[in-house]
């Protein structure tokens, strides 16, 4: 009996102890997948492995998809409380809206790319009331940005202590310049 119990403690000293990694994706296919032609309202699985949608200050906006068509530079974004905060407060509100005046900028700072449209948010002065267990997404419409500009910032306002504007630096998204044309200086 002794020889079976010391055969099933070295048994079980063999056996691996750890924790499996929690939320951790088997390939790379579980991240987020940028371009596909779902509907733009889709839920994206983040985070993104390549980094190009930015960081924001504000925890509760996440860029979700930035797409560049022939008239547009569209950014998809999620607005939503995290629930695992522990200032959380279910019942709590917020009223948001978008600021018409926003732009994207170059990262270098020498261009600036208007706000055409939004979807989902209304423009300031108006606002939409939004839960803090809801989640909206929506999406902005901005001037296309100039071939050969790869690296952006999203900047809607100055936040202050009354607002929490919805800015997001460090963008990136795939945009060569024609080859053999030169970009304005």
């Amino acid at each position: 009996m002794k020889a079976l119990v010391v055969v099933f403690l070295l048994a079980s000293a063999c056996a691996s102890n750890r924790l499996p990694k929690v939320n951790a994706p088997a390939d790379g296919a579980e991240y987020y997948l940028p371009n596909q032609p779902t509907h733009a309202l889709q839920s994206r699985i983040l985070p993104d492995p390549h980094g190009g949608l930015g960081h924001s200050q504000d925890p509760d906006i996440r860029v979700t998809d930035i797409r560049l068509t022939a008239t547009y530079t569209v950014v998809y974004l999620t607005y939503g409380k995290d629930k695992s905060d522990r200032y959380f407060n279910y019942a709590g509100t917020s009223s948001i809206s978008f600021n018409p005046k926003a732009v994207l900028a170059s990262s270098d700072g020498k261009r600036t790319f208007a706000l055409l449209k939004t979807e989902g948010i209304p423009m300031s002065p108006q606002t939409t009331e939004i839960k803090n267990d809801e989640k909206l997404s929506f999406i902005l419409y901005f001037e296309r940005l100039d071939k050969g500009i790869e690296a952006f910032d999203l900047f809607e306002c100055k936040s202050d202590t009354e607002n929490s504007c919805f800015n997001v630096a460090g963008i990136t998204i795939e945009n060569p310049a024609d080859s053999g044309v030169q970009l304005p200086k």
